[in-house]
Parts: structure tokens; sequence; C-alpha cells
């Protein structure tokens, strides 16, 4: 499993980018093979983007996608961009 995570910084209103954020990312993220999970944090002027994915392949994939639209749609820049293999994964059971 590979995850992507990164930490943008952003100077726009903070609910005004997470409405625009969900209505453009969510069906990014949805629409590309591989997709496991995502998520989002906003702490101040940072956002940080984690999201999980069945293989590298799709996680560049989608971090190549997720790029684009931050690029064309905010003002976010990216802070730190990491995309790899999980070490390990602790799951809740049932």
């Amino acid at each position: 499993m590979y995850a992507r995570v990164v930490v943008y910084a952003h100077h726009e209103d903070k609910v005004e980018l997470e409405a625009k954020a969900r209505a453009g990312v969510i069906p990014i993220v949805t629409g590309t093979p591989g997709y496991i999970s995502y998520g989002v944090m906003v702490e101040d002027d940072r956002v940080v983007s984690i999201s999980q994915w069945e293989s590298e392949e799709h996680a560049k994939a989608a971090d190549a996608a997720l790029a684009a639209w931050v690029k064309a749609n905010t003002t976010m820049t990216s802070e730190t961009r990491i995309t790899g293999d999980l070490a390990w994964l602790e799951l809740a059971s049932s």
C-alpha cells in the first residue's frame, strides 16, 4: 500500500478553500484507479492532504492530477510532498 502526503501553505479563506477543494478534489481521487482513502487536515495557514493507494503508480498518478488541480484552482503552495510505500499500517479491527 502506498501513501501520498502533501503539506500546503495557504492564504485563502478556510471555509471557501475547503468547499472548493471538496468539490474539485473528491472526484479526482475517487475517479483515480487504486484509490483507498483520502483525508485533509487544516491548521492555521497549513493544509495537509493524506491519501492511500494500491500501488506506487496509482499514488503518483493521483499526485500529478491533484497538483495540477491545486495549481489551476488555488493559491496554495506545496511545502512538503511525499509519496511512498507504507512501512506498516495498523488498522482497527471491526
